[in-house]
């Protein structure tokens, strides 16, 4: 979308088409309406730092939004493993000498980035001999709190973990060295997010030189004879946030009204409609040509529509980013989040670490302290909350049935990418070398960090390529993050007047 907009900028110079599988855009920024005041609820983004989200918030001003602010409180832990970032706990006192130690070692990581970029952070941890309630109680959770890794924790980037505290561009928490954490940063949230996006098509359209497809999928591409076409058909009936929902089963039943047959039939029905005003059915098919094309999706998902026609450096990229299948279940069950967290009506975000399994997490979040268009539901006393299980291939630690069925709202699948020290070592150094390559183009967070901010400045990247100037120069904070995309992602330097 981000694209998208910044090329309708240009109808003199662009012709753009959006293919969308959904019926709404925006990808795994989705919203749903809740109750019988159809309060939206976003279920993907929720929000970030204010200083790693300035792109985001500029293209929001653009259309007349403004973020909210909101408190980052943290519950890590449970009972004697508890600890949090607004007040001192016991773990945190038994463990001071190490975090005395490991900030020290932190500001090596920085100093010493061009290595550890490539060094898990359980490597160093375990080098530098730190003990196991540090690294499992401590640290790792803090790091599923920055980055959401699919359970590959101990596998993250020490240079990455390094600039979340050291870089002020990135860093959210200021490192304490005596509890690891003992600040409440403010945090921004985002609002309706299927407002906003609806809001930037309908812009986009405006302009005349732009046309969105919505409820269709590529299916396969050609990319001889110098141009793209691009077969497609018409997506999944169950396609939402950003995934064909691995065909609409979950784990666990649930008596929400979304996750009932007529909810389900209703969906369908809408799909169906958008079929038939793009003139197709199921299992119709189209071609579509283009000069150039962008491709705003996962990288696994590029791999497969390129298929043999895939040049070297496409398949060793593409093939090189990990993806895990994550389950989100929006629900009211306090109760369990009492059972499985230390919930004290301040804490909004939670992470609990599996006993059996110290290395693998589960997070949480309490959407009615978190999201500004859901406060007003807390302040009349009702709770929403959010627990995502991370990694499918480890589903058997999930606590996803201890869920009171009657309570749950939403179900939804994702796949994310993990920031493992081997993504900045197969992928974001070599994403340069396939840009362009037979008029395609690759955005999305993938190609650095997984944050809303890193997609839309991967987006606005593209588009500054193909001639549409960067628009937001004036923000130093968002054109240092556009950028570090440019130059990671393109190999590029932006002239400052360029924008």
């Amino acid at each position: 979308m981000a694209a998208a907009w910044s090329l309708s900028r240009y109808p003199d110079k662009f012709e753009v088409d959006v293919i969308e599988p959904s019926l709404v855009c925006g990808g795994v920024a989705c919203t749903f309406r809740h109750g019988e005041g159809q309060v939206p609820v976003n279920y993907g983004v929720q929000g970030g730092s204010p200083p790693s989200h300035q792109n985001t918030i500029e293209l929001m001003r653009v259309f007349g939004l403004k973020v909210a602010h909101t408190r980052l409180d943290v519950s890590f832990g449970k009972g004697e493993n508890n600890w949090k970032n607004y007040d001192a706990k016991p773990l945190q006192e038994r463990l001071r000498k190490e975090t005395r130690s490991f900030g020290r070692v932190l500001k090596w990581i920085y100093r010493l980035e061009f290595m550890t970029i490539f060094m898990p952070i359980e490597w160093v941890l375990k080098v530098c001999r730190f003990s196991d309630d540090f690294r499992y109680r401590m640290v790792y959770p803090l790091v599923a709190l920055f980055f959401g890794t699919g359970n590959q924790t101990p596998q993250v980037s020490a240079g990455v973990i390094a600039r979340v505290f050291l870089d002020k561009s990135l860093a959210i928490f200021d490192y304490d060295p005596d509890y690891l954490l003992n600040q409440t940063p403010t945090n921004i949230a985002f609002d309706d997010l299927a407002s906003f996006y609806e809001k930037m098509k309908k812009s986009i359209e405006a302009n005349k030189h732009c046309c969105f497809h919505l409820g269709q999928q590529v299916k396969s591409m050609d990319r001889t004879g110098g141009k793209v076409r691009l077969t497609v058909e018409a997506s999944p009936q169950v396609w939402r946030a950003g995934s064909d929902q691995l065909g609409g089963q979950y784990p666990i039943k649930a008596g929400g009204e979304r996750c009932s047959p007529e909810h389900a039939a209703a969906e369908a029905k809408s799909v169906s409609m958008a079929w038939a005003e793009a003139g197709l059915a199921e299992g119709q098919e189209k071609v579509m040509e283009y000069d150039e094309v962008i491709m705003c999706c996962p990288a696994n998902v590029s791999r497969k529509l390129l298929g043999k026609g895939a040049g070297f450096w496409e398949r060793w990229v593409l093939s090189s980013v990990k993806y895990f299948y994550d389950l989100t279940i929006t629900h009211t069950d306090t109760e369990y989040m009492q059972r499985h967290n230390d919930v004290d009506d301040k804490a909004i975000y939670f992470i609990k670490t599996y006993d059996q399994q110290p290395d693998s997490l589960e997070m949480g979040f309490e959407l009615t302290a978190y999201q500004p268009q859901l406060k007003p539901l807390r302040e009349a006393g009702q709770r929403i909350y959010q627990t995502i299980y991370l990694d499918k291939d480890r589903s058997e630690l999930w606590t996803a049935n201890d869920l009171d069925s009657s309570k749950v709202i939403d179900r939804a699948w994702w796949s994310a990418f993990s920031h493992t020290y081997k993504h900045f070592r197969w992928v974001v150094p070599w994403v340069w070398t396939i840009q362009g390559y037979k008029h395609t183009w690759y955005a999305g967070s993938w190609l650095l960090f997984n944050t809303h901010d890193i997609a839309i400045s991967s987006g606005l990247a593209v588009a500054h390529r193909l001639g549409a100037p960067y628009p937001f120069g004036e923000n130093k904070l968002a054109a240092a993050t556009f950028d570090t995309v440019l130059g990671a992602g393109h190999l590029r330097w932006r002239r400052k007047s360029a924008s």
